[in-house]
């Protein structure tokens, strides 16, 4: 049985010779919206780990976490596809096999931003700017955020924080309901997604 991350390789490479469209056989069809691009069944950023996507951080039925792509929508959508494949075509596909979730990580952004928000702060990886990003913000007197450790590319362990200088793992926001808390220039700031 292959994993997840190796099927979402296989599915990145078979767009990369020909987008698959929407797939109505699928037994799971449509499993965000109809009419959506199944090409990327499997998401080459899974877990991306950036709340303005539609995803969000959950408990599984067996007590771990996950990154819920339940209300993603972004990577079915065809334009979005399109600029995934023309992205990821210009490196080669044995690098792509080898590369780590920062890589994809930064790539996402790049996509979706023109460059890379997120930052190296001590040794963990501040997701928090990418997750800011376009959002209405306004100071907060405190708050906490969360510090996530990924091995490969599954979740092993999240706790919540309120000083950067605790992290170890890759740092976004809290989130509750539209609303995300997290620390911006020093300062924690509560957003609305």
């Amino acid at each position: 049985m292959k994993s997840e991350r190796e099927r979402a390789l296989i599915d990145l490479f078979a767009a990369m010779e020909d987008l698959a469209g929407s797939a109505p056989e699928c037994y799971h069809y449509p499993c965000h919206f109809e009419g959506q691009d199944c090409s990327l069944c499997f998401c080459p950023f899974y877990p991306c780990l950036i709340y303005r996507l539609g995803g969000e951080l959950i408990v599984s039925s067996t007590g771990s976490y996950v990154w819920s792509c339940q209300n993603c929508r972004w990577v079915h959508e065809k334009e979005n596809v399109e600029e995934i494949v023309t992205y990821f075509s210009a490196f080669p596909r044995q690098f792509l096999v080898e590369a780590d979730w920062r890589f994809f990580s930064k790539s996402l952004q790049e996509i979706l931003f023109g460059e890379e928000l997120g930052r190296e702060e001590g040794i963990a990886y501040n997701l928090m700017p990418a997750n800011f990003y376009g959002c209405e913000c306004e100071p907060a007197n405190s708050g906490e955020f969360l510090d996530i450790i990924i091995d490969g590319f599954r979740i092993v362990s999240v706790r919540k924080i309120d000083r950067m200088d605790e992290a170890e793992g890759v740092v976004i926001p809290e989130k509750s309901g539209n609303t995300i808390v997290g620390m911006d220039e020093g300062g924690f700031v509560r957003c609305t997604l």
